[in-house]
């Protein structure tokens, strides 16, 4: 999943302890919205970008969904690189130093560094790059910054299709499975839904299409972003110039709409009996007075914080009770009541979670809930959205090296 392999890649390029304790202790931090007036109000700032040479020169072919550009301007220095190059940034030790990489991991590492190596004026950007696109910021007029990007085709936020009639100003591929198309893929693809106006022509197909031509701009959308890319490179490359992608496909598309609920577009075909609810609404949900189970579907390894992969450790959340995935159909720790409201949740999106969902929905739970993204998503969110912070309440026992 998208959201697994970014946190998966942001830990291991660069093993990093300590994710946000040093947040506005050892640097400072900044929202992606409020970047713009920050630079403004700190004249003779540099741009640091940490993350890998491909995802700075657009030129990433294992990922193509994160060649999303650089803040115009920015200094380059690989966070791999980092501890052995950090002296060429000697010049700017009592200037503002805005650090940055995709979703804002490697840049608290590289901010930490710098602080612990004399640098007096550090800013985290929160979020990362990838956060710009998620809240549509990248289109956003700023006097001071911009992201320049050599890929030859449009970049679309979830937030920019919210209107429907936006929707209808493209002629919109899904380039998806006909089985995740049609919603009888796996349980987590069936939660995406659909665009009601795409076409479905799976990537494979589409990639061996010999010519096309399209009276509308053309959408392309696939499930994490990937194969969109590759797709639109194609048609440029074919001359067909007038071609954007969703960022992060549907999977971004998902986590927005559950994220936010905004707007009045709502994809097609969600055939699942539960619901995905955002962080935000888990809170509101412990602090009523409705019962409430919450059930962590990890190992018990992840769970109790003795994973031998040390960022999987992330505590749990408060009240949760373990009943691993493969036991959900026969645990004695299930409520007697087929009415009380159950909200599952793992480390970030794994299919074993909605799968659970799904079996907990056949033995007759009625009110089924998926914490979208899981601990992770609700720990991120925490530290990188703005005005998140009280979600942090929500989770425990975090090992120190994870905080």
């Amino acid at each position: 999943m998208k959201q697994l392999l970014a946190a998966i890649f942001c830990f291991g390029t660069f093993i990093s302890h300590y994710q946000f304790k040093a947040d506005n202790v050892k640097y400072k931090t900044v929202f992606p919205e409020d970047l713009c007036k920050t630079l403004q109000a700190n004249p003779g700032y540099v741009l640091l970008d940490v993350r890998s040479d491909g995802e700075f020169n657009d030129t990433l072919s294992a990922s193509p969904s994160l060649n999303i550009g650089h803040l115009q301007n920015a200094v380059h220095i690989n966070i791999t690189q980092l501890p052995q190059r950090w002296k060429e940034l000697t010049a700017y030790k009592d200037k503002p130093v805005f650090i940055y990489c995709s979703h804002s991991q490697r840049s608290r590492r590289a901010s930490r560094l710098l602080a612990d190596s004399g640098f007096t004026n550090i800013f985290n950007i929160n979020g990362g790059l990838t956060n710009f696109y998620d809240e549509a910021i990248q289109s956003d007029p700023c006097t001071v910054f911009k992201i320049e990007s050599t890929v030859p085709y449009k970049i679309i936020s979830p937030k920019s299709l919210l209107d429907a009639k936006a929707l209808k100003s493209y002629y919109i591929i899904d380039l998806r499975s006909d089985s995740i198309f049609k919603g009888i893929g796996n349980e987590r693809s069936k939660t995406e839904g659909r665009f009601c106006d795409a076409i479905n022509i799976p990537f494979e197909k589409f990639m061996s299409m010999e010519n096309g031509s399209f009276k509308k701009p053309v959408l392309l959308i696939d499930e994490f972003g990937d194969e969109s890319a590759k797709a639109a490179g194609m048609l440029y490359a074919k001359g067909i110039k007038d071609v954007s992608i969703l960022f992060g496909g549907m999977d971004s598309w998902k986590e927005y709409v559950v994220n936010y609920k905004q707007g009045t577009v709502s994809s097609c075909g969600n055939p699942v009996g539960y619901s995905l609810i955002p962080a935000d609404q888990l809170a509101q949900m412990t602090s009523s007075k409705e019962p409430l189970t919450i059930i962590d579907v990890r190992s018990k390894e992840e769970f109790s914080n003795t994973s031998k992969n040390y960022w999987q450790n992330t505590g749990q959340v408060r009240g949760a009770v373990n009943i691993p995935s493969g036991e959900i159909k026969t645990s004695a720790l299930l409520p007697a009541s087929k009415t009380q409201n159950i909200v599952v949740y793992g480390f970030n999106s794994q299919p074993e979670i909605f799968e659970s969902a799904s079996a907990l929905k056949s033995l007759g739970y009625k009110n089924v809930y998926v914490l979208q993204g899981g601990i992770w998503r609700l720990r991120w969110a925490a530290h990188n959205l703005k005005d998140k912070m009280y979600l942090n309440d929500l989770v425990i026992n975090v090992p120190v090296e994870n905080q």
